[in-house]
């Protein structure tokens, strides 16, 4: 997916393009120009690639992240209203233990997403405008990016 992404944090607008690209609901990674997100099943890699080093991190099993929506795990979230129109499907809702509400616009036909939306408070939200749609490739970057490369910190116990 290419993806626009619009934050508007305490008066400050950053605006980026990225690439998201899910292999599988444990496999994923963010691709911008600052930063690349991978992630594959409970570890998280963050590369800069400016300084061509590596994060490894873990993430909790016990904790809800906007990661676990990513892989479908809609357990935390309250719909608050969905509105039908002719050709896409609006999706309100709250992320419960993140306290967190949102929005996400999906096609009708395709259920392919459009546009999600996080407010985090009034001063603070992402809009998230997916730009293009594409089925995964044989090329794909997911498997660009491995850390033999790359000064490793590793941030597991």
């Amino acid at each position: 997916m290419s993806l626009k992404i619009h934050q508007d944090q305490y008066g400050n607008e950053w605006i980026e393009t990225a690439n998201f690209e899910i292999v599988n609901e444990r496999q994923f990674i963010f691709q911008s120009s600052h930063q690349v997100l991978k992630v594959d099943g409970q570890v998280i890699y963050t590369f800069n690639p400016e300084s061509k080093q590596v994060v490894v991190d873990q993430i909790l099993p016990d904790e809800f992240s906007i990661i676990d929506l990513l892989r479908g795990n809609f357990e935390e979230i309250t719909v608050k209203k969905i509105e039908n129109n002719s050709d896409s499907i609006l999706l309100e809702f709250t992320i419960n233990e993140m306290n967190i509400s949102g929005s996400i616009m999906i096609q009708t036909e395709s259920f392919i997403p459009e546009k999600l939306v996080l407010y985090y408070d009034e001063n603070n939200q992402i809009n998230v405008t997916i730009n293009s749609f594409n089925e995964l490739s044989a090329n794909k970057i997911y498997d660009e990016f491995n850390i033999s490369e790359w000064e490793v910190i590793d941030l597991r116990n």
